[in-house]
């Protein structure tokens, strides 16, 4: 075998086989960095102090890191509001959104874990979802009969408000109904 087919042969076994990228979200309180698998759907995230002037995102876990997500948990980056992390898990168009309170962190409880729609808002004071409470019937859901026609179901959907500033949960009383699959 010559140097050059060595050389090249050395370098198949020396590198990550189709590594990503990472992506790097950071406020005032907290570094995010979201690396996405290369063989299944999601992402993990390393949650650490934000850093100052260059940000250099690599995801290489140091002393003192939080670790988010595992194989298997479709996990993916929604939004950073002060101390919350807010994720979606989905494998498709119906899914969680998923909340970690940073600064109380067990890796293992989200502070939400919700079925809820895509539809999501994430700003420095609030984050607003669509949480999926109830099945949809004809009595409660005007879109129901097209709903049915196109072979998709129904939910009806409130929604709720966690204030990032007081870290409370609750329902605006507004609610609506959803066409899922």
């Amino acid at each position: 075998m010559n140097r050059l087919a060595l050389l090249a042969a050395f370098a198949c076994f020396a590198t990550p086989a189709l590594a990503q990228d990472a992506q790097c979200f950071q406020n005032d309180k907290f570094l995010v960095i979201d690396q996405a698998y290369t063989d299944e759907i999601g992402s993990r995230f390393l949650v650490r102090a934000p850093e100052h002037g260059k940000i250099i995102c690599d995801f290489r876990e140091r002393q003192g890191d939080m670790l988010i997500g595992s194989p298997g948990d479709p996990l993916h980056y929604a939004g950073l509001a002060g101390r919350y992390l807010v994720l979606t898990r989905s494998t498709g168009p119906d899914g969680n959104v998923v909340i970690y309170d940073l600064e109380n962190l067990d890796p293992m409880t989200p502070y939400v874990d919700i079925a809820a729609d895509d539809q999501l808002t994430v700003d420095d004071r609030r984050v607003v979802y669509w949480a999926r409470q109830e099945q949809g019937t004809a009595e409660n859901c005007p879109q129901f009969a097209e709903a049915q026609s196109m072979g998709m179901g129904t939910v009806i959907a409130n929604e709720v408000v966690l204030d990032t500033q007081t870290g409370d949960v609750a329902a605006t009383g507004t609610s609506r109904c959803s066409m899922t699959q």
